[in-house]
């Protein structure tokens, strides 16, 4: 149900963080200032699902919390929102997983530790009752992260034994975006792990990742990062108040 927990702690200044698109859904259990989206909304605590463009958030002086990723599966099981109501806005905690969330957060703030805030979250979502989804949804899936969202969608349904629009509907149903704009997604993430190892000039990480040309892939770009790729690279070397979400891969210790 779950691809990775992250504990974070922040402290200094206010600053703004690019949020980059994004597939999947999370779960942001924060204790600390709220985050303020760029609509002026402050949340501490919420769920969101793909986010299909980007936006600039405010953080505030002192965050911390735990960010759960969830898989689709987790999504579906946990959260008390249908995928697609999901897809872009920010979900009050209350309202993704209702009282059981409140109740996880009241006891995550006074845990000694990570690893205890962490044994509190397995009892949580041990306890939850899954909701499968189809197995040919699940097979796409990760057809599509394997390919890093390159392989071809009707190729994909022609292999699960469904029509294209079966598999689209389903898919929106139980992921909460139609496949082709969930596999964008995919490509783009791919796209955004090479420009970040620098492994890879501009044209090459455009070309591997399924791109046109270059017009195509900075045209993508620019709507799932708010940037072109050179503007990201040279905000990831110069500037320390634009912060990404991605930094966070790791629990703090």
């Amino acid at each position: 149900m779950v691809a990775r927990y992250a504990g974070y702690s922040e402290q200094g200044s206010p600053f703004r963080r690019r949020e980059l698109a994004v597939s999947g859904v999370d779960l942001v259990l924060g204790f600390g200032d709220p985050l303020i989206a760029e609509d002026g909304s402050r949340l501490g605590a919420f769920a969101f699902g793909s986010q299909t463009s980007a936006s600039v958030s405010t953080v505030l002086a002192r965050q911390a919390g735990v960010q759960i990723d969830l898989t689709a599966l987790g999504a579906r099981s946990l959260l008390g929102v249908e995928p697609a109501a999901m897809t872009d806005p920010l979900v009050p905690l209350h309202v993704a997983l209702g009282p059981i969330g409140e109740r996880l957060l009241d006891q995550l703030v006074p845990a000694p530790s990570w690893p205890a805030r962490f044994d509190l979250i397995d009892v949580t979502i041990g306890a939850a009752s899954a909701r499968w989804l189809a197995p040919e949804v699940d097979w796409v899936l990760g057809s599509l992260a394997s390919s890093g969202g390159l392989e071809p969608l009707e190729a994909l349904a022609r292999e699960a034994g469904w029509s294209p629009r079966h598999l689209s509907r389903c898919f929106l149903e139980q992921v909460g975006l139609p496949p082709k704009a969930y596999a964008r997604l995919v490509r783009f993430e791919h796209a955004v792990a090479l420009l970040r190892s620098r492994c890879a000039s501009l044209t090459e990480v455009a070309a591997s990742t399924g791109f046109f040309d270059q017009a195509h892939f900075h045209r993508d770009f620019r709507s799932l990062a708010g940037c072109t790729p050179g503007a990201f690279l040279a905000e990831l070397d110069a500037d320390p108040e634009v912060r990404f979400v991605q930094d966070h891969d790791s629990s703090v210790p």
